[in-house]
């Protein structure tokens, strides 16, 4: 059985603008609990390319730990990644983001992460990711139109 996580919500706001805030800006809406280490986190940032690494930094030494590899890059139309967690034993899932322009001037944001029937306990981990993800687009959503 595909388990998977879906959310589509219009957000006031330019495809172009949407993207930079997930690629670029992300550090200032992303929040806790949303980090592996909680601790340690300065922040994330992704390579911005096919092919780039998505990094949760631990520090001004190089230190953190690789979440997922950039597998489509189409700015800014559409991004996808893998994605782990440091307690899946390396299971990858697959995050991707489609931004089509709102006939309003807006965006119209699908986000699906994918594949957590390979993850360990994966019934949980799809219900805890619906609540996870549901509440950083909000949090996106809200830096952007506080913005505009």
């Amino acid at each position: 059985m595909t388990r998977k996580v879906e959310h589509t919500i219009t957000i006031t706001a330019a495809p172009e603008r949407v993207w930079r805030a997930w690629v670029e800006e992300m550090n200032q809406w992303w929040t806790q609990p949303y980090y592996n280490d909680g601790e340690r986190v300065t922040g994330h940032h992704m390579e911005p390319r096919l092919g780039g690494r998505y990094i949760e930094d631990w520090g001004s030494k190089g230190e953190g730990f690789l979440i997922g590899t950039i597998v489509e890059w189409l700015p800014p139309v559409l991004l996808a990644h893998t994605w782990t967690e440091r307690d899946w034993g390396g299971v990858n899932t697959l995050v991707r983001l489609e931004l089509a322009p709102d006939p309003r001037g807006g965006t119209l944001l699908k986000f699906t992460h994918d594949g957590f029937e390979h993850v360990p306990d994966g019934a949980h981990q799809t219900d805890e990711h619906q609540h996870g993800w549901a509440d950083l687009i909000a949090k996106l959503k809200l830096y952007l139109e506080k913005r505009s």
